[in-house]
Parts: C-alpha cells; sequence; structure tokens
C-alpha cells in the first residue's frame, strides 16, 4: 500500500517554518545531490540542531552539513509512519552519508529443493526454485549446518548421479541408485523443514543419541564436537525463529492525540493497510475490522524467505513497534 506523499521544501533560511510535526528529512546539495535522510518525532527541533556548534560530530558530519543547500521534508501522522518512510527510502535512494544498513553480503540463505539431485545448498540469493530460510549471517557456519542435515538424513553430496561408495557406507538415502521416490524426497525436505522452523526435534534427538553413544565408548573428544553440532543447530533454529516472528502480520494501533488513532496492518517491510479512526465511533473501528478481514482472507500465500537487503530495516522497524508507547495490538480472527 503506498501512499503519495508531498514534500515540501525548505533553504537554510527558512528552518524556522519548518513544522513541529512528525516526519523525514531529505538533505541535499546545491546540485540537488541526496547527502542524507533522517527522521524525527519533531522535524523543526532535529533538522535546527543539525546548524548549532556542537564538539561530538564527527568530521564526516561537519563536511555534510557544510554541504547541504536545502531540506526536503514529508509530515507524517505518527513517528511509526517517519521511521517506515525513512527505512523504504534509504533502501531506495541510498544516500552517500547514511553509512547504516549497506553490509548485506554477510547474509546467506539455506535452500532446500526435492527437485534437485543435492536437496540441500548454502545461496546467496533467492532464487525461483526451493523452500529458502534466512538470511542469517553465521557465514562459514552454515556449512556446518549444511553438513549437519546431510549426516543425518544421509543425503547425497556428489556432483552428479554416480553410484558412490557413500550408499555402501550406509551414509547416503541412494538418489543415484533409483531407491528413492519423489514423494520420498518431499517427505525429507518436509522433515527438514520442519526442524528449521522449530516445530520437530528430530535433528536435535538423533544427534543427542549420537553423542551419547560416543560417551558410552569414552570417545569423549568426538562427543564435545556433537555437542557444538547440538549447540549450533539449536542457536540457528532460535534465530529461524526469530525470522519468522519478524516476518509475521501485525495488526496494531498507534494513539495519535485524544481519540485519535491510527491502524497499521503491516508484514515485515510492507504496510498492507492504514486507516485514521476516531476511537468515539463504534462503526469506525467496525469497518476497519472488516476491512482488514478482508485483506487478510485474500492473503493466503505461503510467506517466503525475507530478503537479505531489508532484514536490518524489518529488525528497527519491529523493534520500534515493540518498544513505543501509546499502541496496542489487534487480534482479527
Amino acid at each position: 500500500m503506498e501512499i503519495d506523499y508531498e514534500k515540501f521544501t525548505y533553504k537554510l533560511d527558512e528552518l524556522k517554518n519548518i513544522p513541529q510535526s512528525s516526519g523525514v528529512y531529505f538533505m541535499k546539495d546545491k546540485d540537488n545531490r541526496l547527502l542524507y535522510i533522517g527522521k524525527s518525532k519533531n522535524l523543526n527541533k532535529r533538522i535546527k540542531s543539525y546548524f548549532l556548534n556542537s564538539r561530538d560530530r564527527s568530521n564526516k558530519i561537519e563536511i555534510m552539513i557544510k554541504n547541504i543547500s536545502h531540506i526536503e521534508i514529508i509530515k507524517t501522522d505518527t513517528e511509526f509512519d517517519a521511521l517506515f518512510l525513512e527505512c523504504k527510502n534509504i533502501h531506495k535512494l541510498k544516500p552517500m552519508y547514511n553509512t547504516l544498513l549497506k553490509n548485506y553480503d554477510k547474509y546467506k540463505y539455506i535452500c532446500l529443493d526435492e527437485k534437485d539431485h543435492n536437496i540441500i545448498k548454502i545461496k546467496n540469493e533467492i532464487e525461483d526454485d526451493g523452500i529458502y530460510f534466512g538470511p542469517y549471517s553465521f557465514k562459514k557456519k552454515l556449512e556446518t549446518i549444511k553438513e549437519i542435515i546431510i549426516k543425518i538424513y544421509k543425503l547425497p553430496i556428489c556432483k552428479k548421479q554416480n553410484k558412490c561408495i557413500r550408499y555402501d557406507l550406509n551414509k547416503c538415502i541412494g538418489v543415484c541408485r533409483g531407491n528413492i521416490e519423489n514423494d520420498k524426497r518431499l517427505d525429507i525436505v518436509e522433515n527438514i523443514k520442519d526442524n528449521l522452523n522449530g516445530k520437530s526435534n528430530f535433528v536435535i534427538e538423533k544427534l543427542n543419541e549420537e553423542m551419547n553413544i560416543k560417551i558410552q565408548n569414552l570417545k569423549f573428544e568426538e562427543a564435545a564436537k556433537i555437542k557444538e553440532e547440538i549447540d549450533l543447530f539449536s542457536a540457528i533454529v532460535k534465530k529461524q525463529k526469530h525470522l519468522l516472528n519478524l516476518n509475521r502480520d501485525i495488526v496494531f494501533w498507534i494513539k495519535i492525540k485524544d481519540y485519535k488513532y491510527k491502524i497499521y496492518y503491516i508484514t515485515s517491510f510492507e504496510i498492507n493497510y492504514e486507516k485514521i479512526i476516531d476511537a468515539r465511533y463504534p462503526s469506525q473501528i467496525k469497518n476497519v475490522a472488516d476491512e482488514i478481514k478482508d485483506i487478510i482472507s485474500q492473503k493466503k500465500v505461503e510467506k517466503s524467505a525475507l530478503e537479505k537487503e531489508k532484514i536490518d530495516y524489518i529488525n528497527i522497524i519491529n523493534q520500534y513497534i515493540k518498544n513505543t508507547k501509546d499502541r496496542g495490538y489487534i487480534i482479527v480472527k
């Protein structure tokens, strides 16, 4: 749901005229190049603060301020609107002085694809085929997670479907031998999916069994390595649960003033619905509930993994919703 916000431009000698409302500001130089995007609950106070003497500012910020020619602003209903709009515009426009949230290369995905000979892969980007989990910043540890899953489910690791010795050693289900039907491969993928999402403990239980056997045989060093695998797999399940929580549908309200409330229905980095109501009129509340129900009923597609370029913004937005005052959640059945 995109809103066409109106922008207002102020020269440096007009800063006193900037409204004391929430909103987003765009600092530009004399050639109209975008320098910086920010948001504030009070635009007037925040923008004027840049032009006050400060000993705490870095040389980089001082240079930026000296290059500011004019400032564009967008007024918003709430500070949440301003935060959401700030994140959207930084992601889209990438201003030169907004250094935060630019390092996406560290994030990677786990991909499961029952149609592929090698069922599990670690990928840098979301592609068309497969089920994706993440994004994660575990880097090299994701390869260990992959190895754990391959070990537990005896998945193939060969590049070609040649009859390798791993099947004879009972370390592979033998896709290349034609022993596995497509339904069985789908069952394996669903089982791995449930484990990564925390709906099943099959992997942890198998690792615990393996560790206990090592302990019984007095192979304590090998048992310690399996304990590390258990801890690592538990950590990624915890991370995946956090990501699923970030990707959930949220309906909430923020109080503007008196009886005025703004209702939002959001999913991760998307506002599906927003509307200001007067709480003195029950009909407005009912209309909003009905409208949101209609939108939800039409959105029954299973959510895909979050885009790594947006994950830090989504974290910021969810943290704001969690911590802000004069906010409440709405349960829409």
